[in-house]
């Protein structure tokens, strides 16, 4: 459920009877409250450090530091997992600003913090390794880093190229030892993770643009990206005791392929295709099927 920096004590204490409502359904639960601190890189409205490169603003932060602070650290306070909407550097430095200040001033829960940012689309290097020093799950839509025109004429034009060098830092985060998370931000872009996953391991578009990958030292191993949309996810959302891995006792929701992912190249892993889908364990498409009706 999203809230904003006008959110009070007294808003904050009535969420508590829908959180004790759906507390905890493998389909549908209560337990996260979303944040947005910025806007996005093409209409200039994420919050940067600097001026754009095309427009002398640094974008629209819709807290201050202070007023981000005191709201996330009274959730904190209450056992709520925060997510922040962060695109910008200075949107994303704000919010790990305030996560560290909630946990310097409150108790840690039993079950932890795990509270995110989603997107992260532009980050300071200086902040990478402050996701797993935290303990902030870097929550991530890798299809958004589709290195298409679009991406070069508005988000990247916008930035400039020392900006736009930093996009989508997905390996730097992980190999900083922090956790990471995929998923699709559907509708926005496509729901099918296989075209989240060309781009993470890839970065290149379906069309194999650009030569080389764009940034291609931000690649992941396929192993890795895959499991940032199963085990990772799972995490991020307090669910990894019952989904995102195979193992006797977790929630059947599974997809068989019709090809060996890990056989073929990485840049081919468009070319399979979803041969049966499992949810709550009963099948509920078939391939085979499905050509003949």
């Amino acid at each position: 459920m999203p809230a904003g920096p006008d959110l009070t004590e007294a808003d904050a204490d009535a969420l508590e009877p829908i959180r004790r409502h759906y507390a905890d359904d493998p389909l549908l639960k209560a337990g996260a409250i979303k944040l947005m601190a910025d806007g996005v890189i093409e209409t200039h409205t994420a919050a940067m450090l600097e001026p754009y490169a095309n427009k002398p603003i640094t974008g629209v932060s819709n807290f201050t530091p202070e007023a981000l602070t005191r709201t996330v650290t009274m959730l904190d306070a209450r056992g709520w997992q925060i997510w922040i909407h962060a695109i910008g550097d200075r949107a994303i430095r704000m919010s790990l600003d305030a996560f560290e200040a909630a946990a310097k001033t409150n108790p840690a829960p039993a079950r932890g913090r795990r509270h995110r940012i989603e997107h992260i689309e532009s980050i300071d290097p200086a902040d990478i390794p402050r996701f797993g020093r935290l303990g902030v799950i870097a929550s991530m839509q890798p299809f958004h880093a589709n290195p298409d025109p679009d991406l070069g004429a508005v988000w990247s034009a916008n930035l400039g190229p020392e900006w736009a060098a930093r996009g989508w830092m997905w390996q730097s985060i992980v190999a900083a030892g922090g956790h990471l998370a995929f998923g699709s931000d559907w509708p926005v872009v496509p729901l099918d993770p296989r075209a989240g996953l060309q781009v993470a391991v890839n970065r290149l578009s379906p069309d194999a643009e650009p030569p080389g990958g764009w940034i291609p030292s931000e690649r992941l191993r396929l192993t890795k990206a895959i499991d940032a949309y199963t085990s990772g996810a799972a995490y991020a959302s307090f669910d990894e005791q019952r989904k995102g891995t195979l193992a006797r006792g977790m929630l059947a929701d599974i997809v068989i392929l019709t090809n060996d992912v890990f056989e073929a190249p990485p840049e081919r892993v468009l070319d399979t295709q979803v041969a049966v889908t499992i949810f709550d364990g009963k099948i509920v498409y078939d391939r085979t099927n499905a050509a003949t009706e």
